[in-house]
C-alpha cells in the first residue's frame, strides 16, 4: 500500500517548488494544510480548462480550410477520424 505523503510535500509538489521554499506554512495544521491543497488543485483544475476553451474559442479564427488540421495537433484525442 502507498503511503500519501504529508499535505505540505503535496503542495510543494502541486507548485512544483522544493518543499523548503514553502516550509513557513507548516505553522498551520494539517486540516488547514489539506484544504490548501484542496483549493489549489481545484484552481489548477479550472486553469486547464479554461485554456482549453480559449483555445477552442481560438479555433474559430482559424481559417475554415485549415481548421481541421489545427484542431487534430491541438486536441489530437477529440480529432475526427
Amino acid at each position: 500500500m502507498t503511503s500519501v505523503p504529508p499535505p505540505l510535500d503535496r503542495i510543494a509538489s502541486r507548485l512544483d517548488v522544493d518543499p523548503e521554499e514553502i516550509a513557513f506554512l507548516g505553522r498551520f495544521d494539517d486540516l488547514q494544510l489539506e484544504l490548501l491543497d484542496t483549493a489549489l488543485g481545484m484552481a489548477q483544475h479550472t486553469e486547464d480548462l479554461e485554456v482549453r476553451r480559449s483555445m477552442r474559442d481560438a479555433v474559430g479564427f482559424v481559417p475554415a480550410v485549415l481548421r481541421r488540421r489545427v484542431i487534430a495537433t491541438l486536441f489530437p484525442r477529440d480529432a475526427p477520424a
